[in-house]
């Protein structure tokens, strides 16, 4: 009201001097005595256009006692409320600063109810707020109230959070499955995916038993192992109380009994579980989810050929993420790209599709990178590293997860043949969460030419090598017929890691030079599970 009555006053005032009013007579001004005072103005830096907004942007309506949302009518979208979205990735949209490309975007999602508030799970914190939906495809934001652990190192919290406020603009595409916000000024984009995850019930844990009941009020993703980087199988919804069989070395994750599952376990974070009696559950090992090839960004940083290595002048340029539904995105120096991906055991084909079309730098390597990537037809993970090989002994791209050291260039990537080599089975099982043999027994394995041999944990046992393109099949395994009731489970071990030898659709051998001889150290079998997921058998060079 009070600005309504000063434009008032201004308007009645130009009409009294437009109508000819009389003009007051001027004051005279004494002269100055002394010499006004120096005033120095000093120079103040502007801030750089491309730095992203950190705050909530306000707008000023003193008409209206709250905050912005308060001011605005909200019309629920029925695209949009009532679905869980999980972000995959920030384009910079032309702005200075880096691409994200989200490694776990179920651990980043938002979820609108149509009551005009929203939920958000930002990595190990919750976190809710409002926000209104206007005129058609116009959205504003308020953050509430989260949480505050401290996330893991490469957390991307703090990233996701900026978008809350900035973010005025939405849209769909793929049939709506795809959610894209827009910055304001503009600022990057950000897209979501819609998240389908089916909840778990869970058996009903036994009296006395210890258990964990879900409290985050959105429910929590059940995983193949004891990380967020693990493939989640599913989700336990608010309340769901399951039976604790374990937890992880480092005490952050419960593994519990899911016999429905595959494996019959699942791993849950602690942050999210309320856990009674867990005074003796045990420990359980697993292995690093290094040996996954999907949810990590893997960084490019050389190729092997017959000529030699190529190294990559910056790693952190060249980086591809393969996601669970068969989608990848790239990043290829200063141009991102979507692609799709097949595999076949440990056959694969990359895909490309639409690209950004940005000149990069004269010291780019992107045409280099996406021509090799299309190339690729075999992939392993070895020692942390993913390498993918390309036809015909062309060369060999080598990724480290993003942010690893950087490895030195090999002469020569890790291949080679086993003949001869007898080796030691040390784990086997899902790819993502591969369990340790049985305590006090042991598993071996010697390859000739045409055969395979050892001993499978109570018989010794043989079988035909057969060579199928780039891998070999196994067949005809005969045993011996002896019967061992202990240690605990190991005859049911012996079943499953033969079952499993004649399925093997890949092979990845390291080979080093011992005593002047090249000789197999280590090694990985691919193989199909029993439900038809994915296997690996990782042998080490028999002490």
């Amino acid at each position: 009201m009070r600005k309504i009555a000063l434009l008032t006053f201004l308007i009645l005032a130009l009409a009294l001097a437009a109508c000819g009013g009389s003009e007051p007579t001027p004051t005279p001004v004494p002269a100055p005595t002394d010499p006004p005072p120096t005033v120095v103005i000093e120079p103040v830096e502007a801030p750089p256009v491309e730095e992203l907004p950190t705050a909530v942007p306000t707008r000023e309506d003193p008409a209206v006692d709250g905050t912005v949302v308060d001011s605005m009518e909200h019309v629920p979208d029925p695209e949009l409320v009532n679905k869980t979205w999980a972000w995959e990735e920030r384009d910079p949209n032309g702005n200075a600063i880096d691409p994200i490309f989200v490694p776990n975007p179920e651990n980043y999602t938002l979820f609108f109810n149509e009551d005009g508030t929203f939920n958000a799970q930002v990595d190990c914190n919750q976190a809710n707020g409002r926000y209104a939906t206007t005129a058609p495809g116009s959205i504003f934001m308020e953050a509430g109230a989260m949480t505050m652990a401290a996330c893991p190192e490469g957390s991307l919290d703090f990233a996701m959070t900026q978008m809350f406020g900035p973010a005025q603009n939405y849209k769909f595409e793929e049939d709506g499955t795809v959610l894209i916000f827009s910055w304001a000024a503009g600022g990057p984009v950000d897209y979501y995916r819609l998240l389908e995850v089916a909840d778990v019930d869970l058996p009903e844990p036994a009296e006395g038993a210890a258990t964990g009941t879900v409290t985050a009020p959105d429910g929590v993703f059940l995983r193949t192992g004891p990380g967020t980087n693990y493939p989640y199988v599913g989700a336990a919804p608010f309340g769901e109380t399951g039976e604790i069989i374990g937890v992880s070395e480092d005490g952050q994750w419960w593994l519990a009994a899911a016999p429905n599952m595959p494996g019959g376990q699942v791993w849950v974070s602690a942050a999210f579980v309320d856990a009674q009696n867990t005074e003796t559950v045990p420990v359980v090992h697993t292995s690093s989810v290094a040996s996954t090839l999907t949810n990590i960004p893997w960084e490019w940083v050389s190729t092997t050929d017959p000529t030699g290595a190529v190294t990559v002048n910056d790693p952190s340029r060249y980086v591809i993420l393969f996601n669970d539904d068969g989608s990848a995105y790239i990043k290829a120096d200063c141009n991102n790209v979507r692609a799709s991906y097949e595999t076949d055991g440990s056959n694969i084909t990359i895909t490309m599709g639409p690209s950004t079309m940005m000149a990069c730098p004269a010291d780019s390597m992107d045409t280099m990178f996406l021509q090799q990537l299309s190339a690729a037809v075999i992939y392993f993970i070895n020692g942390g590293n993913l390498f993918m090989d390309m036809p015909f002994d062309s060369g060999t791209m080598r990724f480290v997860p993003q942010g690893a050291p950087i490895p030195s260039p090999d002469p020569e990537p890790p291949a080679g043949e086993a003949d001869d080599s007898t080796l030691s089975l040390v784990s086997f099982g899902p790819v993502a969460a591969p369990q340790p043999l049985i305590a006090g027994t042991r598993i071996t394995a010697s390859f000739a030419d045409e055969t395979i041999s050892g001993f499978a944990g109570c018989n010794n046992y043989s079988g035909t090598l057969t060579t199928v393109d780039d891998h070999f099949t196994v067949s005809d395994i005969a045993t011996t017929l002896m019967f061992c009731p202990e240690p605990e489970g190991v005859m049911e071990q012996e079943q499953a890691y033969l079952a499993g030898l004649v399925t093997v659709g890949g092979y990845q051998w390291e080979q080093n030079l011992v005593g002047g001889s090249t000789l197999v150290t280590q090694g990985q079998l691919f193989y199909t599970l029993p439900d038809g997921g994915a296997g690996v058998m990782n042998f080490v060079s028999t002490p």
